[in-house]
Order: C-alpha cells, then structure tokens, then sequence
C-alpha cells in the first residue's frame, strides 16, 4: 500500500471509489459524444448529482455530503480520467456553490445549495472582463441601484465555465452609487441568459475541452432583486478568490486524472504492441520515456494531495495550491504528449482518446492562472517577497 493509500480514510475512499464507478458507468460511454458534439453534458451534471459528487463541499442541511477538500480531489481526479470536460464543468459549478454556501443569506442557500447539490441547477462564476482580466481595480462591470430596491446589472464579462448555460450566475460588478468606505466591487446572483432580458451570451470555441461551456456574456441594464447582493457591498472581491487556493488545487486534481488516462494507455500499449519483433516497451527509448512519465505523474500527484490535505486541515496556503497547480499542469501536458510518441503515428488519430487528452490538458496551464504566475507565486513566497 502506497504513503498516499495509507493515508486516506475510509470516507476519503468512499468519494474516490463512488467518482470512480460514475466516470465508469456514466462519463466514459459519453464521453466520445461529449466530445463530438461538444454540447453541454446536462444529462451527465445531473447523473452525478443523483451520485452526490456535485456536493461534497456543501453542507449537509442543504442536501450536501458535508465532506473534505480532499474528498473532492480524489472524486475529480478519477472523473477527469475519463473526461476532462465533465471534470472542468463540475469544477466551475463546485466554485460558484460555494460562495453561496460561504455568504449567502439563509434565503439563498435555500433557494440554490440543495438544486445546485442535485445537479438540477447549474452555477457559473463571472468574475474575468476582456478589458481587466481579474483585477479588481478595473473591472468596469456595474449594478446600479433602482428605484424599486434592486439593481441593474450592465457590462461585459469574459471566460467563465458555464457560463451561458448555468441557471444562476455569479456575477463581479461595482455597486453603483458605492458607499464612501468602499470601492463597491460586489457579487450579484444573476439568472441563466434564458430568463433574464438583456443577457446576451456568445460561445467561445475551444481546441480541447469540448463541451465544457464558456464564452463572453454581455448584461445590458439587466435587472435583480435586492436579495440578489451576495455577501456584504465591497466584499466581492473576496468572495471571488476566497476559494483561489482550493480552485487552482481542484485544478491540479483535474490535471493528475488526465495524465492517469494518458499514462495508463500508454502503458498498457508499450506492453502489448510488438514492434521488430520485441514489444514497443522493451526499447530503452520508451523505457525512459515511462520512467519520466511515471515520476511527473506522482510528483503531481503527492503535490495535489498534500495541498488538499492542508486545505482539508484548514492549513492551506498559495505556496501549497500554487505548487500543486502548475506541477500538475505540466505534468499532463508531458505524459499526453509523450503517450502520443509511444503511441507513433496511432496516436495522433482521432479514433483514439489520446489527442483528446493532449488538447485537454493544454487549457490547465492558463487557466486559474498561468503556469507562469504559479511560478512567480511559489518564488515569491519562498524568497519572502
């Protein structure tokens, strides 16, 4: 039994089997049309869940499982084995559920955390804008006050997973009129694109990652409620990134899942296939090339886990979710690469899953943060800058 093996408990186990059976039995059969179709996998959000995946971190009186960050990982790392798509999708949703189970008002939570626990209602957090990235200091999104106690949201906003398709939007904008004390940068709940007039939402397209949803979303006087303000006015900011070092983690746990699929491929390909009559594996080129696959991938992998475990313990730190995102980006981006070049010219055909891998795992060192930022990040918390 490995060190990781040893140190999971059995709910720990419970989460990490449970996602394992789901990607199995529901995500593996779809995944191919997922991504042939590159349509938003509803029916699959909703299967997991009816499996308890969508709730791990919510808590249990609002139809959650009440579990650990640790949990979660394990649970994405074994569905981003068979699709990364499903897995991103799932993390955007996670992401936008909790700041609401985090500030919400007990009216919120009420209304959202249990649908959004079943899977029957999808979340989307809209924090990036094409002109500011995700500073707050520029982001020019408002929601001016009305007569009525409500607000009217106008702007444009940029990325955001599931966005467009998601039933409840998290939406970053500067309160208009701002009280003195504030820079007024506030979270709204916003409705999906097909209930609210004035929400136009225009689809980006991607290289990898089909069916994961995202694109540019465009509010014109865009009307909320009063009890749409998530949190306290000023707080947005915070409520946005209160969650960055569990969010680029969860990342790192999505990197690990796809170059699991990539390796194991790979693997199981350079033992069976002969070639000169030896098999492929039995060259000293491709021996290398595992042995350096095999440490990146459990090199991520420990990273992820012991960001997730301190995170779990309430002890997490960028230095730790940074680490752990960057090295499993990269790793993903190395054994999908390399699972390709064992592969030969077999690999590069579409009838197989390893391009999807390769084009999957590409997005993982841009988004959250670039593998560059992670970098200047983990430098500058060890230099003390």
């Amino acid at each position: 039994m490995t060190l990781i093996e040893n140190a999971l408990s059995e709910e720990h186990r419970e989460f990490r089997d449970r996602a394992a059976t789901f990607a199995e039995e529901v995500v593996e059969p779809e995944a191919e049309r997922i991504e042939n179709e590159d349509e938003f996998p509803r029916e699959v959000i909703e299967a997991a869940g009816e499996r308890g995946l969508l709730g791990i971190l919510l808590p249990e009186e609002y139809g959650g499982e009440g579990s650990d960050f640790l949990s979660y990982c394990l649970a994405v790392e074994e569905i981003a084995r068979a699709s990364g798509a499903v897995a991103e999708t799932i993390q955007g949703h996670t992401f936008a559920a909790l700041p609401i189970a985090n500030f919400g008002t007990e009216a919120q939570k009420e209304e959202w955390l249990e649908p959004m626990a079943r899977g029957e209602s999808v979340g989307a957090m809209l924090l990036t804008e094409p002109d500011a990235g995700s500073s707050p200091t520029e982001l020019s999104t408002v929601a001016q006050a009305d007569d009525d106690g409500g607000y009217l949201i106008s702007g444009e906003k940029s990325f955001g997973t599931n966005a467009g398709v998601a039933d409840v939007h998290l939406v970053v904008a500067r309160k208009r009129p701002a009280p003195e004390e504030s820079h007024g940068v506030s979270v709204f709940l916003a409705p999906s694109a097909d209930e609210a007039d004035g929400f136009e939402f225009d689809r980006t397209e991607f290289m990898g990652m089909r069916g994961h949803v995202t694109g540019d979303s465009t509010f014109e006087d865009v009307r909320v409620d009063e009890g749409a303000l998530l949190g306290e006015v000023g707080h947005g900011f915070r409520i946005a990134m209160g969650t960055i070092d569990m969010a680029r983690t969860g990342l790192g746990a999505i990197g690990t899942g796809i170059a699991r699929a990539a390796f194991e491929e790979a693997v199981d390909y350079a033992g069976d296939r002969e070639q000169g009559g030896q098999a492929v594996g039995e060259y000293q080129a491709v021996q290398v090339l595992v042995a350096d696959m095999d440490a990146q991938l459990d090199s991520a992998r420990h990273l992820v886990y012991d960001s997730a475990t301190a995170i779990a313990d309430g002890e997490g730190n960028t230095r730790k979710s940074s680490k752990a995102k960057y090295v499993a980006s990269e790793a993903a981006e190395f054994v999908t690469r390399n699972a390709i070049q064992i592969y030969g010219g077999k690999g590069y055909r579409t009838d197989l899953p390893l391009e999807r891998y390769y084009r999957d795992a590409k997005i993982l060192s841009i988004i959250g943060g670039t593998t560059e930022i992670q970098k200047t990040t983990v430098a500058g918390e060890a230099l003390g800058l």
